[in-house]
């Protein structure tokens, strides 16, 4: 009876032993698991793609920004990093990291399709010791939209210089030879003084443009919503420029429907919009060309055209002529008085106003800006 008393309390302890070792090693791959989805879950929402490598570059894991690199491939765990780099031209980068002991951080910039800039982050982390032991990490960030808004900045500091050092120099010189002597004679006085003025004017124009860029890039522009018919709208605008129309023997036509046709906007900056593309539409229209403006209702939405019978838009320039001081004829456009910041500023508004704007056109026969907007 003792016996079976101290073996029964032996089983008891065994078991107990057991049931311990078996919690907690459900307890540490539950813990482990939990780690391991909370890892998943950050490199996961990472911008940067990560990727883990054996020492001879193959991938043994990623995460999924990792495959917005290289969209192209279908199956990424398993391959060769240094491979699937090499189209990149990065691969001699991936052999000095999984060959060395040093960290190796980057940019690169190369052309697939369309040219990519990325920043590279790789190191070997040490093994136990044994030859070829341990792994390679890698983080690749995409510099590209970052890169490109640094040439934006740059270009427009560039071309703003440039804008404004044109009419300032013509009023410097012009008022310097005013200073030594030209002043006494009235015609050449007259004709000087008329070329200050007319550099002037360029010049406020320019700072005119830039300051309402300035505002609406700041998301600091108010809206004054209203209902606006937009034939009287059109009439106004129109209004301004008939005395240029008529001095170039331009035609121009309005085709509103219907005639009543009303849409809530802000009006005076929906009349920036319009006075510049018709500023621009009258400018490259040679002499006994046309001008037409357009507006219907479409879907729900007003739809606005500014069209024209001028010189055109070639095809390589369409995706650039909104950016700020871009123009397809520089030497044309300061002879016809632009600033080169109209379609930028057309384009701010039209954002602000939740518009759109699109363009088609064709060298020799004309252009059309089409403006889309909510009609409430």
């Amino acid at each position: 009876m003792q016996e079976n008393t101290w073996f029964d309390d032996l089983l008891d302890e065994i078991y107990i032993q057991v049931s311990r070792s078996h919690a907690e090693k459900l307890l540490k791959e539950s813990e482990v698991k939990e780690l391991a989805a909370r890892s998943e879950a950050v490199l996961d929402h990472m911008v940067e793609g990560v990727a883990v490598t054996d020492t001879k570059g193959h991938v043994l894991l990623h995460n999924k920004s990792f495959c917005r690199f290289f969209p192209d491939e279908t199956r990424i765990v398993g391959e060769s990093l240094g491979l699937l780099a090499k189209k990149a031209g990065i691969d001699d980068l991936i052999e000095e990291v999984l060959s060395g002991n040093h960290p190796v951080h980057t940019e690169v910039t190369y052309s697939g399709g369309l040219s990519k800039t990325w920043s590279l982050l790789g190191i070997r982390t040490p093994g136990d010791g044994a030859p070829r032991s341990g792994y390679g990490i890698f983080l690749f960030y995409d510099l590209t939209e970052m890169r490109r808004l640094e040439r934006v900045r740059k270009d427009f500091v560039a071309n703003v210089s440039h804008e404004i050092r044109t009419p300032l120099t013509s009023i410097s010189g012009f008022a310097e030879a005013l200073m030594d002597g030209a002043i006494d004679d009235p015609k050449t006085a007259r004709s000087f003084l008329e070329i200050i003025v007319n550099q002037s004017h360029r010049l406020n124009s320019i700072v005119t443009d830039l300051l309402h860029l300035a505002t609406l890039e700041s998301g600091k522009a108010s809206l004054i919503m209203k209902p606006v018919e937009l034939a009287t709208q059109v009439d106004r605008i129109l209004e301004a420029v008939r005395s240029v129309a008529k001095e170039k023997n331009i035609f121009l036509e309005v085709e509103i429907d219907p005639p009543s046709l009303m849409y809530e906007t802000d009006e005076g900056k929906m009349n920036l919009v319009l006075s510049n593309l018709l500023d621009n539409a009258l400018k490259y229209t040679p002499a006994g060309g046309t001008v037409r403006i357009s507006g219907q209702l479409l879907s729900g939405r007003i739809e606005i055209a500014v069209s024209d019978s001028g010189i055109g838009i070639p095809k390589e320039d369409l995706s650039r002529i909104f950016e700020r001081f871009y123009r397809v004829d520089r030497a044309r456009s300061r002879e016809l008085g632009g600033t080169g910041l109209g379609l930028s500023i057309v384009k701010h508004v039209l954002e602000l106003l939740r518009g759109e704007i699109r363009v088609k056109s064709h060298p020799g026969e004309g252009s059309m800006f089409i403006v889309s907007l909510p009609s409430k």
